[in-house]
């Protein structure tokens, strides 16, 4: 084997790896077993399994031998060294807390992460039904829900056809198609502001928007979401003008 050939091989390999645990990270079960995976991946059985098993050597997954496999340590540990010079999470933390108050229902602070995102904290409000739709680290594909679909409606025509094409294959798990998500997008555009009601949970009702740093490129999103019949459209556009100011405050914290 040549020395391009190895190396293109390592790189598909290493490539593989990292998909799998994309995967295994945005499932919605907890746990996964090698079949589900291999599936899911489109990998052959024993394919799938060197693979996992390498993992589970690093520390990467841990494997349950009755329930299957879930994040690893290790992830955990590098996550810690690798957080940004601003720490998003914590520089938000008093608006969020202040829109969790006003609103009184649940608030979400997500990220992207290629074509996923990835919730970085939630709070409650003190209305006495609570929509907990999410956990921090949860993964959805880039456009689903309130907080995905604000980040998405941001980014240039060109690459929101390259996420929406990317994130096809599982839009249909969420209610959705490349054509209603593309349609979420221009309305979004088009009010200023982001609405989900019910693709990324049963009759929850969500209002998201953008948050953009100093150069005005999208790196995370806010969404306040409560039941459905809580959720009108009156409510909606005075949770959107508390939102704002959220958003506002947090893009000037970033700044500082």
């Amino acid at each position: 084997m040549s020395t391009s050939t190895s190396s293109t091989s390592s790189a598909q390999t290493v490539g593989r790896a990292i998909d799998l645990l994309r995967l295994i990270a945005s499932s919605q079960s907890a746990n996964l077993r090698l079949l589900d995976i291999a599936d899911m991946a489109s990998l052959d059985k024993s394919t799938a399994h060197r693979l996992l098993q390498r993992l589970v050597h690093e520390r990467l997954l841990v494997r349950d031998r009755i329930r299957g496999y879930r994040l690893g340590p290790l992830l955990y540990e590098l996550g810690l060294v690798a957080l940004p010079e601003t720490n998003i999470r914590e520089v938000s933390q008093t608006a969020l807390d202040d829109l969790a108050h006003s609103t009184g229902d649940m608030v979400f602070l997500i990220t992207r992460s290629g074509y996923e995102t990835v919730c970085l904290n939630r709070i409650a409000g003190s209305f006495p039904i609570q929509t907990m739709t999410r956990t921090i680290g949860d993964r959805h594909p880039l456009g689903v829900g309130a907080g995905g679909l604000a980040i998405l409606a941001t980014l240039s025509d060109a690459d929101v056809e390259l996420v929406v094409s990317a994130v096809a294959p599982q839009l249909r798990r969420y209610g959705l198609s490349e054509r209603t998500l593309q349609r979420a997008v221009a309305a979004t555009r088009e009010r200023g502001y982001a609405v989900d009601e019910g693709s990324a949970a049963r009759d929850v009702t969500a209002v998201g928007r953008v948050v953009c740093d100093g150069t005005n490129s999208p790196i995370a999103a806010i969404f306040v979401a409560s039941i459905r019949s809580r959720m009108t459209e009156i409510r909606q556009r005075a949770v959107n003008k508390l939102l704002r100011g959220c958003v506002k405050s947090v893009e000037a914290a970033l700044l500082k």
